[in-house]
């Protein structure tokens, strides 16, 4: 009876899930996690072998199997990816029944899609510069010094600015690498937010109004201290603010507002620029994710600078938070910690 109790114990809080079936191929035992995976009540009585794992293999072919012989098989639940092994076992009579063991995949699944995309999106992004560079490289060397001097000096622009873009895209990267495998070094202090806003507003003020585009800051007469990386915090900042600056056409206006909310600082960034897709929203952190592709690469864009600023803002023990409609504007906030027992 105790080993009785401690194989139902352990049965039930297997991560894995398991279901066992009869010869005739009716449910006997199940646990928790298979219920759960399959997205089923396994007590009905009337669920056979065939109803739920069929479509992997009869209930025929699995009890004539040979006793270490395993059948794999994939089945979809929804969002869920379950990865399950059917085995036959022989109880006291000659037919014995089937084990089922079922693995959720879902997470590696994902993982996996992510990573090929990553890879795919990275030669995508630096084959366009590196055949830019070949061609007009090409060109140069062909011409033999045929070339007009002002199309030579052309030509070496562009390859200059396609080799900048090659560099940015494997900074970022490498940026990235360092947040994965926990590299990455903060120096943080005590600092006061609205000097570093003031700071990067006055930076990007002139580039800004030379786009036709017109800057506004808000800010409260308190301090507001956090604890941080002063120039990482400022470099989400200016990331944030380029954006804005990036898909607000000429007439719109940017503004920066700082404010705070109980314990948190806020520092928020809104423009009336061309918005983001609803549908877009969740995927606007994924790394080489653009919502304008065309457009983003015209203008210089990697589709990482997000990302980069997500990682950052997420060891500071803060958020970002966006909110846009199509037409009308985008609204972004970073949200960080107050420093405690800072300002009034």
């Amino acid at each position: 009876e105790n080993e009785r109790n401690k194989l139902a114990t352990v049965f039930l809080h297997m991560t894995d899930g398991i279901v066992a079936f009869s010869g005739e191929g009716a449910v006997i035992q199940f646990n928790p996690a298979a219920e759960r995976f399959l997205g089923l009540k396994l007590t009905d009585t009337e669920l056979r072998f065939d109803e739920i794992f069929g479509d992997i293999a009869p209930l025929s072919r699995v009890l004539d199997m040979g006793q270490d012989e395993v059948i794999e098989g994939e089945k979809e639940n929804g969002s869920r990816s379950l990865d399950v092994f059917l085995a036959p076992f022989r109880g006291e009579s000659a037919q014995g029944g089937i084990l089922a063991v079922v693995h959720d995949v879902t997470e590696q699944r994902r993982s996996d899609e992510m990573r090929r995309e990553f890879v795919a999106n990275v030669s995508h992004e630096l084959r366009t510069p590196i055949t830019n560079v070949r061609s007009y490289a090409e060109t140069l060397v062909d011409s033999a010094g045929d070339l007009p001097p002002e199309t030579e000096q052309r030509f070496l622009n562009v390859i200059l600015g396609e080799s900048d873009r090659m560099t940015k895209i494997v900074q970022d990267l490498l940026a990235l690498s360092r947040f994965d495998a926990g590299e990455m070094q903060f120096t943080m202090v005590p600092f006061d937010l609205t000097e570093s806003a003031v700071k990067v507003y006055e930076a990007m003020r002139l580039d800004v109004e030379k786009h036709g585009i017109d800057l506004h800051i808000s800010l409260p007469t308190e301090q507001l201290r956090v604890y941080g990386d002063q120039a990482r915090i400022e470099q989400v900042i200016i990331n944030i603010m380029t954006n804005a600056e990036r898909y607000t056409p000429s007439g719109g206006s940017v503004t920066m507002e700082l404010e705070r909310s109980k314990d948190t600082i806020i520092v928020r960034v809104r423009d009336t620029g061309i918005g983001i897709p609803e549908e877009d929203i969740p995927h606007i952190f994924d790394r080489f994710y653009r919502v304008d592709k065309a457009r983003s690469r015209a203008m210089g864009g990697t589709g990482l600078g997000l990302s980069i600023a997500y990682e950052i803002i997420k060891r500071h023990n803060g958020e970002i938070r966006i909110e846009s409609k199509v037409g009308e504007g985008t609204a972004v906030s970073i949200c960080l910690p107050r420093l405690e027992g800072a300002g009034t």
